[in-house]
């Protein structure tokens, strides 16, 4: 009978009972793996895709971040949401966060009593505008800079015309 061998945190190796990969089922003989409905498995444009509306998700499949161009799209896209939203709330409050409690009284729940706290704050969309704003002037000049030391290649023919004089 073959034994676990993985240290514990005595420091002394593991004596139970190994199964087919050499392991206990404390120490990974079990292990199948991630779960499979895993919601955290990383996926093409996941940092953005959940934040984005379908307008803008349709504009993110077209972009490829890392590129200066599409990451200048992307701020955009960014920089109109944050000038919609400060037209939309200006300085006035937005509501955050809701969070419902049930009441107790005496360790028993009172049904149909609930105590609600919502969180309110102001948004500074101005300071959020201006360093969108910074961030695309950024990349302007990075895109300049590109330009500068990589030329972007002749424009490809499109149509050549020979015209024949005085030819027989």
């Amino acid at each position: 009978m073959a034994h676990c061998g993985a240290k514990t945190r005595s420091g002394q190796r593991c004596r139970n009972r190994a199964m087919e990969n050499g392991r206990c089922r404390m120490h990974g003989g079990k292990s199948t793996g991630a779960p499979i409905s895993n919601k955290n498995a990383a996926k093409p444009g996941s940092i953005y895709s959940k934040f984005l509306t379908p307008e803008e998700q349709r504009t993110l499949t077209r972009i490829e971040l890392g590129k200066v161009d599409d990451e200048l799209r992307l701020t955009r896209i960014r920089l109109m949401r944050a000038l919609a939203r400060e037209n939309e709330f200006g300085n006035r409050y937005e509501e955050d966060t809701e969070r419902r409690e049930l009441i107790e009284v005496d360790g028993r729940i009172v049904p149909g009593i609930e105590k609600v706290t919502t969180t309110r704050k102001v948004r500074d969309y101005s300071a959020l505008i201006d360093k969108l704003t910074a961030r695309i002037e950024s990349l302007e000049r990075t895109r300049a800079e590109l330009a500068k030391t990589n030329p972007p290649e002749d424009m490809p023919v499109g149509r050549i015309e020979i015209e024949i004089v005085g030819g027989k």
